[in-house]
C-alpha cells in the first residue's frame, strides 16, 4: 500500500496535484503570514533566507502553501497565523525597527509579551526616526499595511511641531504652495497655530511656537525637512494622527488594539487591498456635498475634507471647465446650448488624483486623455464657463458624468447644484459663504496681482449673479444645508465643523493598556 504524502512534502516532478487554493507570490504569502511586511519579505528573498520545496525562493515566485514547503532560516512558515492592528504611543529615543544591530530599544519592546505568544509577529508599518513620537501602528498583516501605507493612498499625517523661530505668514505660504526637496517637490496640506494635544508632555524650557501640520504623505523626516528648507528647526516631532485615527487618550508608552471598524477606516473602506477581489461594502457610501459662490474656498475646504475621512476629492467646476476649452477649441457658440450639450455628452472628461510631483493642484482634470489642469485656470475660461455651463443640455449631460464618478466610492464633490440637483441624498450637505471683498481679495492674492481686488470684485460680483439666477440649476442653498462663514473660520475650523456633523459616527476605540517592557530587553 503506498504511502500518503504529507501535504508540506513537494507534489512528484512532472504532475502536480490539484488544490483549491491558488498559488499566490511569495511576499505575500510572507506577508499574510505575519512574517514581515511585503517589502521587507522581498529583502529576505534576495538575501536567500526564504526556501520552497528545500530550494532556495527567487523574487517572483509563486507558491500553493497547501501544497509547498515554504520556510524562512529553514522554519516553516505557519499560514493563518492571527493578524494583529495595534495602535501605540511612541516614546522619543524608541526605534521603530523590529532589530538593532546596537541592541538599542524598539517599539516593539512596549506590547505586552502575551500578545505574540500564539505564532503572530509584529512589525511597526511605517516609521518614526528616534528622535520623534506619537501615534504609530504595529501589525502583522502585510496587506492591509501596503494599503494603509503606499503613497498613492494619500493617507493625511498630522503632527503637532515645535518650530523655531516662529515662522512668518509668507514661510507658511510657501510650504502650501510646495518646496523642492533632495527626492522631490513636496508641500503641505494645511497648518495652523494651536498647542498639542493633551496626551503630548509639554517641557517647561520649550523654545519655539507649536503648530499643526498636516501632509498627504510619509517620506522620510518630511515635515522636518520641509521646515529646513525655508530655514525653520523643528525641535520637537509628534505624529499626533494618521487618516481617521487619532491618539485619543493614549498616553506615551500606551498601546492598544484597534477595532475592526478602525482597520477597515484606515485601509480606505472602497478601495480592495491590492491583489484582492472588491468587496462590495456593508454599509451606504459617504457622499458629502459641498455647494458655494465663486471664491468661498469649495476646492480647499473640500480637498481637506476628502483627505481627513479618506474619501475621493471631485471638483465639479473643473469639468464645466474642460468643457468650456472643448468649446472654445471647437470655436463653439457659447450660447448654442443643444450644440454644447452633443459635445458634452461625446466628450471624455474625468478627475482623477494629481501625481506626487503635482504640488500645483488638489486633482487632475482630463479632457480625453489630455491633461488640461493648467490650461482651464485662465482668464478666458473664468469668464465663459458660466455661459456655457448654464444651459439644460450641458447640465443633463455633466450631472450624468458626476452621478457615475460618485458612485466610485466615498466621496466629497464641491460645485454650485452638488447639494440640490447632483447628489440630493447626499449626508452632510455643506454650504460655504464669504463676503465678495473676501473673496475678491482670496482671489487677488491668488493671481498675485494685489492691483486687481476691485477688478476681481467686479467680477465675482457679475459671476454671483449669472450662477443664481440662471434658469437651469441654480446657485442655491440646499434645504438643512450647515452654512459656513469661511471669511471667518480657518480652513481646519471649517472641516472640523463638517466632520463633526456625519452621519457616521466613528468607532469608540478600545481602551488602551500601559506598555510592559521586557525585562529582556535594554532599557532606552
Amino acid at each position: 500500500m503506498p504511502r500518503a504524502r504529507s501535504r508540506h512534502q513537494p507534489a512528484p516532478t512532472g504532475k502536480r496535484a490539484k488544490s483549491p487554493m491558488p498559488a499566490e507570490r511569495l511576499q505575500k504569502l510572507l506577508a499574510q503570514s505575519g512574517i514581515a511586511s511585503r517589502r521587507r519579505a522581498e529583502e529576505l528573498v534576495a538575501a536567500g533566507r526564504v526556501t520552497v520545496n528545500g530550494a532556495p525562493a527567487t523574487l517572483g515566485q509563486r507558491a500553493d502553501p497547501a501544497l509547498d514547503r515554504v520556510a524562512v532560516d529553514g522554519k516553516p512558515i505557519r499560514a493563518g497565523a492571527p493578524l494583529l492592528h495595534m495602535a501605540v504611543h511612541k516614546p522619543r529615543g524608541l526605534l521603530s525597527s523590529t532589530r538593532d544591530e546596537r541592541g538599542r530599544r524598539s517599539v516593539l519592546s512596549l506590547v505586552a509579551p502575551e500578545m505574540t505568544t500564539d505564532g503572530a509577529r509584529l512589525w511597526p508599518a511605517g516609521r518614526l526616526d528616534a528622535d520623534s513620537e506619537g501615534l504609530m501602528l504595529l501589525t502583522n498583516d502585510g496587506a492591509w499595511a501596503n494599503r494603509v501605507l503606499h503613497p498613492r493612498y494619500g493617507l493625511e499625517r498630522e503632527y503637532a511641531a515645535l518650530v523655531h523661530p516662529a515662522p512668518s505668514a509668507a514661510a507658511l505660504g510657501q510650504l502650501r504652495s510646495g518646496v523642492e526637496l533632495d527626492d522631490g517637490p513636496a508641500r503641505i496640506l494645511g497648518v495652523r497655530a494651536a498647542p498639542p494635544p493633551d496626551e503630548v508632555g509639554r517641557e517647561p524650557d520649550e523654545l519655539g511656537t507649536w503648530l499643526r501640520v498636516r501632509i498627504g504623505e510619509g517620506r522620510k523626516r518630511e515635515v522636518r525637512r520641509l521646515f529646513a528648507a525655508i530655514g525653520y528647526d523643528v525641535g520637537r516631532l509628534v505624529r499626533i494622527r494618521l487618516g481617521p485615527l487619532a491618539l485619543d487618550g493614549l498616553a506615551v508608552g500606551e498601546w492598544r488594539t484597534l477595532s475592526g471598524a478602525e482597520v477597515v477606516a484606515l485601509s480606505g473602506a472602497d478601495a480592495a487591498l491590492e491583489g484582492a477581489p472588491a468587496k462590495r461594502r456593508s454599509g451606504p457610501r459617504l457622499a458629502v456635498a459641498i455647494d458655494g459662490p465663486s471664491g468661498a474656498g469649495k476646492s480647499t475646504v473640500g480637498h481637506a475634507l476628502a483627505v481627513r475621512v479618506g474619501a475621493n476629492f471631485v471638483d465639479t467646476g473643473l469639468m464645466y471647465r474642460a468643457l468650456t476649452l472643448a468649446a472654445l477649441e471647437e470655436d463653439l457658440d457659447p450660447d448654442d446650448g443643444p450644440a454644447l450639450g452633443r459635445l458634452a455628452r461625446q466628450s471624455r472628461i474625468h478627475v482623477r488624483r494629481p501625481r506626487r510631483d503635482q504640488v500645483d493642484r488638489f486633482e487632475t482634470v482630463l479632457l480625453g486623455q489630455r491633461d488640461v489642469t493648467q490650461l482651464v485656470r485662465t482668464p478666458r475660461i473664468d469668464r465663459l464657463v458660466s455661459a456655457v455651463s448654464r444651459h439644460a443640455e450641458v447640465r443633463d449631460a455633466m450631472v450624468a458624468v458626476q452621478r457615475a464618478t460618485a458612485r466610485r466610492g466615498d466621496t466629497v464633490m464641491v460645485g454650485r447644484d452638488i447639494g440640490t440637483v447632483v447628489l440630493p441624498e447626499a449626508a452632510p450637505k455643506v454650504y460655504l459663504t464669504a463676503s465678495t471683498m473676501v473673496r475678491a481679495q482670496r482671489r487677488a492674492a491668488e493671481m498675485d496681482r494685489p492691483d486687481r481686488a476691485n477688478e476681481y470684485l467686479e467680477e465675482i460680483e457679475r459671476r454671483d449673479a449669472a450662477d443664481s439666477g440662471r434658469a437651469v440649476a441654480p446657485l442655491r442653498r440646499a434645504p438643512g444645508a450647515l452654512v459656513l462663514d469661511t471669511g471667518e473660520l480657518s480652513v481646519e475650523e471649517s472641516v472640523d465643523r463638517i466632520v463633526a456633523s456625519l452621519t457616521r459616527a466613528p468607532a469608540r476605540p478600545a481602551r488602551a493598556r500601559r506598555a510592559r517592557a521586557s525585562p529582556r530587553r535594554t532599557p532606552a
